[in-house]
């Protein structure tokens, strides 16, 4: 006769899975504040690639028409424009591809017609842009010299200071890239719901545009404009 081996096996007690529980808690305690983190960094870092890109691409878009371009972001809010600054030109002087103001006020893109001439075309309505998910616009820090002082006074609009003050309508001030390549000199400092800051350098002779990360801020400090 073969006896039986004895399989029993000691169960879990409530104390061991009360344990396995408390340790699950504080693992996840520690992991989703990480893991939010890191998503939130990503956001700030993908809005700076972004609006970089965008930047000089829109240096570029000048060179080709021979149409300074504007930027101006919404100051603690995540809107802003890369739009034609728009000029006294008409349609024999424009190149194409240029969004010019007629007498009448029309803006109007200028394309090449079927005999190789320029015509108009009425152009359709920018739409704002907007930056990641809990990413502001921190402050726009520009140094108006006096090319720039003289474009923003051909529109009517009064000259502002140098430094990160906005327009009237909360928006900061025009930073113009220009045909020939130069741009205003100025410093995009966008800031995440963290305090993390991270920046857009242009240099104004070179048009240069480069990015870099500065020191954090205390996030109790950062506002923002409600869309």
């Amino acid at each position: 006769m073969f006896r039986q081996k004895n399989s029993n096996r000691p169960g879990i007690t409530l104390f061991e899975l009360l344990l396995v529980m408390a340790i699950l808690v504080a693992v996840a305690g520690i992991a989703i504040p990480t893991i939010d983190s890191m998503v939130t960094s990503r956001r700030l870092s993908e809005s700076i690639t972004q609006l970089k890109n965008e930047l000089m691409e829109a240096r570029v878009t000048a060179m080709r028409t021979g149409q300074a371009q504007v930027m101006q972001g919404t100051i603690n809010g995540n809107s802003y424009s890369i739009v034609p600054w728009l000029g006294t030109n008409d349609s024999s002087d424009a190149s194409l591809g240029a969004t010019v103001q007629t007498a009448d006020g029309s803006v109007v893109e200028t394309e090449s017609s079927s005999g190789g001439a320029t015509t108009m075309s009425e152009d359709g309505t920018q739409d704002m842009k907007e930056l990641g998910e809990g990413v502001v616009f921190f402050g726009v820090e520009t140094l108006i010299d006096s090319r720039n002082a003289l474009e923003i006074q051909k529109t009517g609009e009064a000259v502002p200071a140098n430094g990160s003050g906005g327009t009237t309508n909360g928006l900061s001030s025009p930073l113009l890239l220009y045909p020939d390549g130069s741009c205003t000199t100025a410093q995009i400092v966008l800031v995440d719901e963290r305090g993390r800051r991270m920046a857009i350098q242009l240099r104004g002779i070179t048009g240069q545009v480069s990015s870099l990360r500065l020191t954090s801020v205390d996030p109790s400090s950062v506002s923002v404009v409600a869309p």
